[in-house]
C-alpha cells in the first residue's frame, strides 16, 4: 500500500488527466484508513464535483466547511471568513435545491455588507453577487435580481474608493478580477473590454506558461458564462446557451463555480 505522500502525487496526476473515477476510487482507500485526513477530503470534494457526483460532493465540502470553523488559529488570525460557503451554494444549485442555493448565496452577499463576512474574492466579495445574480435572472426572481445589481454596485463603488481619484489608479484598481464583470453587468464597460481583462497577463521575470494559462481560463470560464447570462436576461436563450457551451467545452479549470454551472446548464439542455 503506498503512503498518503506518494499517493497524492498519483492522485494529482489522476486529477491532471480529468480520471476522476480513479481519483475517488483512490480517496475511498486512504479515508478508509484516515478518516479525517483533511487534504484528502479537499481532493475527493473536488473530484466528486468535477464527477457530477454533487450530493456525496456536498457532503464532503460540509466537512471541509466544519473543519474551517474549528480551527481556533485560522479565525484568531482572520475572523469573518465564511470557507467554501460558495461552493456549497453552489452544490445545492446543482444538486436542483435552488431555493436552498438562492438562501445561502445571498447570505454570502448581505454579510459582506453587514461586515459579518470579511472576506470574499480579491475584489472584495464579488463573485457571490455574480453568482447570486445568475440564480436569480434564472428562477425569475426580480428582487433578489435586483438585490444582486445593487450589491455589485456597492462593490464596485467601494473598490473604487481603495485608491486615489487619478485615472491611473483608478483603471488599475477597476480591472482587479472579477470586477470587470460586475462592471460589466452595471453597463460601464463593454464585453471587449472584459476579454482585454481575461487576456492580460502579469509581467514576470520568470513567467511559469502553465500557471498563466489556468489563470486565462478561469477569467475567461467566468467571462463567458456572465456574457450568456446577459443574453438571458434579455430573453434570448439561444445564445446564451450558446455562451454555456462554449464555456464548458474549456478544460475544467477546478474551481472556478461558473464552469460547473455551464456544465449544469448544457445538460439541462440535452436532456440529462
Amino acid at each position: 500500500m503506498l503512503s498518503w505522500a506518494e499517493d497524492k502525487i498519483k492522485v494529482r496526476e489522476l486529477m491532471r488527466a480529468r480520471r476522476y473515477a480513479e481519483v475517488i476510487a483512490h480517496l475511498r482507500q486512504e479515508l478508509g484508513n484516515s478518516p479525517e485526513n483533511i487534504a484528502a477530503i479537499e481532493v475527493m470534494a473536488q473530484a466528486l464535483r468535477a464527477n457530477e457526483e454533487y450530493a456525496e460532493a456536498l457532503v464532503f465540502f460540509e466537512r471541509l466547511a466544519a473543519h474551517d470553523r474549528e480551527d481556533k488559529v485560522a479565525n484568531t488570525l482572520a475572523p469573518g471568513r465564511a470557507a467554501w460557503q460558495i461552493d456549497i451554494a453552489c452544490l445545492h444549485w446543482l444538486a436542483d435545491d435552488h431555493s436552498r442555493a438562492v438562501e445561502l448565496m445571498h447570505g454570502l452577499a448581505a454579510g459582506i455588507l453587514d461586515g459579518s463576512i470579511k472576506y470574499g474574492d480579491a475584489a472584495g466579495g464579488m463573485s457571490q453577487g455574480l453568482l447570486l445574480y445568475y440564480m436569480a435572472i434564472t428562477d425569475h426572481l426580480s428582487k433578489e435580481a435586483l438585490f444582486a445589481l445593487d450589491y455589485l454596485r456597492n462593490r464596485i463603488k467601494r473598490i473604487l474608493g481603495q485608491v486615489g481619484p487619478s485615472p491611473a489608479a483608478q483603471y488599475y484598481i477597476s480591472q482587479v478580477w472579477p470586477s470587470p464583470v460586475a462592471r460589466y453587468y452595471s453597463g460601464d464597460v463593454a464585453f471587449d473590454e472584459v476579454m482585454e481583462a481575461v487576456n492580460r497577463q502579469p509581467t514576470l521575470a520568470k513567467p511559469d506558461q502553465a500557471k498563466l494559462e489556468l489563470g486565462r481560463r478561469r477569467r475567461l470560464s467566468v467571462a463567458l458564462f456572465h456574457d450568456g447570462l446577459r443574453f438571458r436576461a434579455r430573453d434570448d436563450e439561444g445564445n446564451c446557451l450558446a455562451r454555456m457551451r462554449e464555456c464548458c467545452r474549456l478544460e475544467n479549470p477546478m474551481i472556478e463555480q461558473e464552469w460547473y454551472l455551464a456544465r449544469y446548464e448544457v445538460r439541462k439542455a440535452d436532456g440529462g
